[in-house]
């Protein structure tokens, strides 16, 4: 997605009026000498964000295993030191 908002309301680029307020553009809108034009052009804002796609599921191959990878900085439960009894400590 592209997104464009004009320093000047009705500035013109690549043959857009461009507003003050953030408009949005899909990717596609814009060839690659355009959207270079759009991005060097000091009068403009303009933020270009990847779209996430949807990695497509594996219809052939290896079945998929979901595994659980630890997370390195919490330790298992086992490695912990047990907790002392109560009283075994040393008294005033």
């Amino acid at each position: 997605m592209i997104r464009i908002r004009s320093k000047k309301p009705g500035f013109r680029r690549c043959g857009i009026a461009h507003p003050a307020v953030w408009t949005e553009y899909p990717e596609d809108r814009f060839s690659d000498i355009d959207l270079e034009r759009l991005l060097s052009e000091p009068m403009l804002q303009v933020e270009v964000t990847a779209q996430e796609t949807e990695m497509p599921v594996p219809t052939t191959g290896a079945p998929d295993i979901e595994t659980e990878v630890p997370d390195p900085r919490v330790e298992p439960e086992d490695s912990k030191p047990k907790s002392r009894r109560k009283g075994l400590g040393l008294r005033p």
